[in-house]
């Protein structure tokens, strides 16, 4: 009978110090626990999908990836704590979304890649007349970012102003073509350009081109350098930057591994700036 107690003894030591142990690597987010990442469709997600093995073998935690098609709710998810991360915007656009909602505490940690925005045509561009529609994506970011790109290309000039990175087309001070344009979510551009005859070009943003198989290198008529300011960032919130897990990401997503694998899927069109 003493003997049995002290087999019970013995057993309940061991399944506390379990238990201790499970919740000790609980708490420094292992011992299960995903590791969740916001991001869009392509490029990031693909990105995200190569580096899942390595980055379970680097923490032993799962990385979940949470796929957004618009470019708002995966900052919101991020500022409610749904995801611990995202993948999917530049620099600017982070800085914008938070001045627009009034939120500070997110971050960018690390420069992925750049997708080169690119403008498509349905026509040859000296066969363009006035009347014609051109689309652009309608976020604050984004429009700035097409209106200079077609300024730098001669299809347009925009007046100075202090930050043209924010210009929209109220902007435009000569037109030389003529041209008409029209704002657009950024996940409609591509589609609105092939199906809708009145439009008869668009500037995309390259994550949803690809999508829609356009390729900016074969299809656009002009397109960013890989110099381009908008490079694609890892956010965070800043109580989580120094995360050992957020660390872990940004270690893997910049090895050479995932530099050729960028460069070989998508032939140029998405650009690694590390």
């Amino acid at each position: 009978m003493k003997k049995s107690k002290v087999w019970l003894s013995i057993f309940a030591v061991f399944v506390f110090i379990s238990f201790l142990a499970i919740e000790g690597f609980s708490a420094f987010g292992f011992g299960g626990k995903s590791f969740k990442v916001g991001a869009t469709p392509v490029p990031h997600a693909e990105i995200l999908e190569f580096i899942k093995e390595d980055f379970k073998e680097k923490t032993g935690v799962d990385l979940e990836i949470v796929v957004f098609t618009d470019y708002v709710q995966p900052n919101l998810a991020l500022e409610d704590g749904s995801i611990d991360a995202n993948y999917f915007q530049h620099e600017p656009y982070l800085e914008t979304f938070c001045k627009e909602r009034n939120i500070n505490d997110l971050v960018s940690v690390a420069k992925i890649h750049v997708e080169p925005m690119g403008f498509y045509l349905k026509k040859d561009l000296k066969d363009l007349k006035k009347g014609d529609l051109i689309i652009l994506p309608n976020d604050v970011t984004n429009e700035g970012r097409a209106l200079l790109l077609l300024q730098e290309n001669g299809v347009i000039k925009l007046k100075d102003r202090k930050d043209p990175l924010v210009a929209t087309v109220k902007d435009i001070v000569e037109n030389p073509y003529g041209l008409t344009f029209k704002e657009l979510e950024a996940p409609y551009l591509p589609r609105t350009y092939k199906t809708d005859k009145n439009v008869v070009g668009a500037v995309i943003n390259t994550n949803y081109a690809i999508e829609a198989g356009l390729n900016p290198l074969k299809d656009a008529v002009f397109f960013e350098g890989a110099e381009s300011p908008y490079a694609n960032i890892i956010a965070v919130k800043k109580d989580r930057v120094d995360d050992d897990l957020v660390k872990a990401l940004v270690e893997i997503l910049t090895t050479e591994k995932v530099k050729n694998f960028i460069l070989e899927k998508y032939n140029g069109a998405v650009v690694p700036v590390f």
